[in-house]
């Protein structure tokens, strides 16, 4: 016998049972937080005798609606001292996270009136794009130039986003003097990560509104010609020129990617696994919004990407889905390919196909250990998908890519796997950032 709730308590998530199938409606609706701003994930406890039980006839919604809290106000003296400040910076940069990603019309208006530049964590990518001081995603994945612009910021302002060690790179991305501010709802993440000069505790959209209507004229800040020339020519890693480390086998992942964004439709939803590579698609692959990247990090667990993949398609059947992934965590999630292809989804999945677990290699390989156990046998991924019902291809160069075309052009009338035998980085830019202080 399992002690579930005791298993779901260990990892954070509430549990909750529910004893029969005459009460489980009502058995879901008690598992909704309490706290108007709680937010946690609730396991819901489903017994086999209690799956096995008829709906009887006469039950009311099976799920009863989840009353929405109301928005937490800022108060007044915290919107006056986070005003005061941002009238006092000249290069301000607001970093907006998930806690962001319904307030972005207002929180565009906000970095123009105080001529802030906007970037986000990477859970929230997306919610500026098409905007002309978008810096993209702040942190390890950050272009050279995004990074230096983030660090010569003498305000920062995170806007529902913990400015962790990854969207801060170890704190090395927060300039000599620069104030910290962050803006959240709980006030447990005020200061969780690092030290902060203001902490506003209220909801984003409620916070950057009281300070539009607090605030006066509109100030240049950070934005001048120059600043958005330098975004527009090298704000994000595919404008940025790097070495070809391709060979007549293997193609260089930088490359790869940038030829992925140039030949996808704009109009996707990106999900992508863990792994060394996951830094290429993360960067390189442009999304419309932020409700076109899912990145499901949690604990870093390796092989998730294709379930998200397969969510996110169902979720918004009007956008071509694409996963990134690793060759070790499409291997471990494989058996999910049959559901691609039962769903009939016109899913891309590329694989950057190392024939390893290449964070393992690079990052424990250099100190002598023993890596024989996280390598693997060249194979040929592609035929894998095929048996599963799957379009596919091995690529090696540029060329091998026009599949994908003839793809793209054709009925799409099954899923289309890439299998990039990609050539060696060496350990990539981000996991190198990654691991500084481990």
């Amino acid at each position: 016998h399992n002690d579930q709730p005791a298993a779901a308590r260990s990892g954070g998530p509430g549990p909750a049972p529910a004893d029969a199938a005459v009460s489980a409606g009502a058995d879901v609706g008690r598992a909704a937080p309490p706290p108007p701003n709680e937010r946690r994930t609730v396991v819901l406890n489903l017994p086999l005798d209690v799956q096995a039980q008829p709906a009887p006839d006469g039950v009311p919604d099976p799920v009863p609606p989840v009353p929405q809290p109301d928005p937490v106000r800022p108060g007044r003296r915290a919107v006056a001292e986070l005003a005061a400040l941002l009238r006092a910076a000249e290069r301000p940069v607001f970093v907006a996270g998930r806690g962001a990603r319904s307030a972005g019309p207002v929180l565009r208006e906000l970095g123009e009136r105080t001529g802030a530049l906007l970037a986000t964590s990477a859970v929230a990518n997306g919610l500026f794009h098409g905007e002309e001081f978008d810096l993209g995603i702040s942190g390890g994945f950050s272009s050279p130039t995004t990074a230096d612009l983030v660090r010569g910021a003498d305000l920062v302002v995170g806007w529902g986003c913990t400015l962790n060690m990854w969207t801060m790179r170890h704190g090395t991305l927060i300039g000599d003097g620069a104030r910290v501010v962050q803006v959240d709802v709980e006030d447990a993440a005020l200061g969780a990560n690092r030290p902060i000069d203001l902490g506003v505790l209220g909801d984003v959209a409620e916070t950057a509104s009281a300070l539009l209507e607090e605030l006066g004229e509109p100030v240049r800040g950070y934005r001048s010609p120059e600043v958005a020339g330098r975004i527009a020519r090298q704000g994000r890693w595919a404008d940025v020129e790097t070495p070809d480390l391709s060979t007549a086998t293997a193609i260089d992942p930088r490359v790869l990617s940038r030829e992925l964004d140039r030949r996808l439709p704009a109009e996707r939803v990106v999900a992508i696994d863990s792994g060394n590579f996951m830094g290429y698609p993360s960067a390189y692959l442009s999304v419309p919004d932020e409700r076109g990247f899912c990145f499901t990090q949690a604990f870093q667990s390796v092989g998730l990407g294709l379930a998200t993949a397969i969510g996110a398609a169902l979720a918004q059947p009007g956008r071509l889905p694409v996963l990134g992934t690793g060759d070790g965590g499409l291997l471990m999630a494989a058996a999910e390919l049959e559901t691609v292809v039962r769903l009939g989804l016109p899913l891309v999945v590329v694989v950057y196909d190392d024939a390893a677990y290449g964070a393992e290699v690079h990052h424990f390989g250099p100190s002598g250990a023993d890596t024989s156990t996280v390598t693997f046998p060249d194979t040929d991924l592609a035929a894998v998908a095929r048996g599963y019902g799957f379009n596919g291809a091995v690529v090696r160069t540029v060329a091998d890519l026009d599949a994908l075309d003839e793809w793209l052009a054709g009925p799409r009338s099954g899923p289309f796997l890439i299998d990039a035998k990609i050539a060696d980085d060496g350990g990539s830019w981000w996991l190198a950032e990654a691991f500084k202080g481990h």
